[in-house]
């Protein structure tokens, strides 16, 4: 909170008249009898409406009431009655004969208003975060947004805070979220941003949320100018998070901008030399693009890509050569190589000895594909079961045991091909972990 300076400051004496009319209600309040003190001056203000100093020391009253576990009931909302009484006592102070008032309470009649909705709302938030509801979300976001009307009132009589209350309105953000409030979350979430805070002097990783939910956010809602602006944001002033790089391969995939996405790749895998996942995805994204897309799809740059995955393949093996997903992709990869290549020696049909020769050499090495296939299979079979043959791994376990029979049937190898078919069948008894 800003130092709260004052200019122009007026003195004033109070008259012996309103000093004696509400001479019990201050004797009450300072005795803690808010009860009491509730009635003397909730008879003032009624007598005397338009008062001031009447509707100011209201405010006091109320918000002590506020405070009070024990007197908080004697009224249906009594912050917010104090809220309106200090304001209207700002507005009917013409003279500025409550500038005394205001110095010698430091200002505390509203800056208690405004720390009473805060604490309530981060109390209602403790809550919220064990019981996980909606609702109770939602009581926190009520009384975090009076917080943040009473700070922008504060504000806007230059008493002190600023502009935007960063905390509060992160705070407010989070809550609405949580509350499904999505319309209310975007909009703070946006003042954050649209005002380009990262960071507070206490604070350098919570402002990152603003730009990693926006992003997010457009990018489900398919805003493609919003998503460009929050995540260009986001990158800039969080360059060393990969968030956005992720987000970005979904939003290409997601409109099927393979051509983009793959461009996307090679800046991540540039960037980021050393990730496994990076190399690993991008080798998985390539492949899965050329060999298992939709009937019809036009494959642009198949060639390209197959050799991209081979390339990336062996760089997330050379960062950990025993990862059981490389070595499952590479086996894989290795395997449809070597189906491409037989399906070339299927297409020659000539039966003169010229023919038949290229037929062989095309089938050795479809064979010598095969045969490149079966360690990476191996590995990560021999993998998944020295983990202990945990329950979870059964389907992959299957899935690596098919993939080895039909290497072995594209070597002509039945003996081989019997042995993955037991492990194969043996996996639902032996996964169970």
């Amino acid at each position: 909170m800003k130092k709260i300076i004052f200019t122009g400051l007026l003195l004033f004496i109070l008259s012996g008249s309103f000093a004696q009319d509400i001479k019990n209600v201050k004797k009450y309040l300072d005795a803690k009898q808010l009860d009491k003190a509730k009635t003397e001056i909730d008879a003032y203000v009624a007598k005397s409406p338009n008062d001031p100093q009447g509707l100011y020391l209201k405010s006091k009253v109320y918000g002590e009431i506020a405070s009070s576990d024990q007197f908080k009931t004697l009224a249906a909302d009594p912050r917010a009655e104090a809220f309106d009484a200090f304001k209207k006592a700002i507005d009917l102070d013409k003279e500025n004969k409550l500038t005394l008032f205001l110095i010698q309470d430091q200002y505390k009649p509203i800056f208690n208003i405004y720390t009473g909705y805060y604490d309530a709302g981060a109390s209602y938030f403790n809550t919220a975060i064990g019981s996980n509801k909606k609702e109770d979300f939602d009581n926190s976001l009520q009384m975090f947004k009076k917080a943040n009307a009473v700070g922008s009132y504060v504000y806007s009589k230059k008493w002190a805070l600023s502009e935007i209350d960063t905390s509060l309105i992160l705070l407010m953000a989070k809550t609405a979220a949580n509350a499904g409030k999505k319309d209310e979350a975007l909009l703070y979430f946006k003042t954050l941003a649209d005002a380009n805070i990262v960071a507070t002097k206490d604070d350098k990783v919570s402002y990152e949320l603003p730009y990693q939910w926006l992003t997010y956010h457009y990018k489900d809602a398919k805003d493609d100018a919003n998503f460009m602006k929050y995540s260009s944001l986001g990158k800039k002033y969080f360059p060393k998070d990969d968030y956005y790089d992720a987000v970005a391969l979904d939003y290409y995939r997601d409109k099927k901008d393979y051509d983009v996405m793959f461009k996307k790749y090679d800046e991540i895998v540039a960037a980021y030399p050393d990730s496994l996942k990076y190399h690993f995805n991008y080798a998985n994204e390539a492949f899965t693009y050329v060999y298992n897309s939709d009937a019809g799809t036009k494959i642009n740059n198949k060639e390209n890509l197959v050799k991209i995955t081979g390339t990336e393949l062996q760089k997330a093996l050379s960062i950990n050569p025993n990862d059981i997903n490389t070595n499952w992709l590479a086996g894989q990869y290795y395997y449809n190589l070597g189906l491409d290549i037989r399906e070339k020696a299927s297409a020659v049909k000539g039966t003169k000895p010229e023919d038949i020769k290229m037929k062989a050499g095309i089938n050795a090495e479809a064979k010598d594909l095969f045969n490149k296939a079966i360690p990476y299979a191996d590995k990560a079979l021999t993998s998944l079961e020295s983990a202990g043959y945990k329950k979870s791994d059964k389907s992959h376990y299957k899935s690596i045991a098919d993939l080895a029979q039909r290497i072995y049937q594209g070597l002509n190898q039945p003996d081989k091909v019997r042995l993955y078919q037991q492990k194969y069948d043996a996996a639902d008894a032996k996964f169970v972990n």
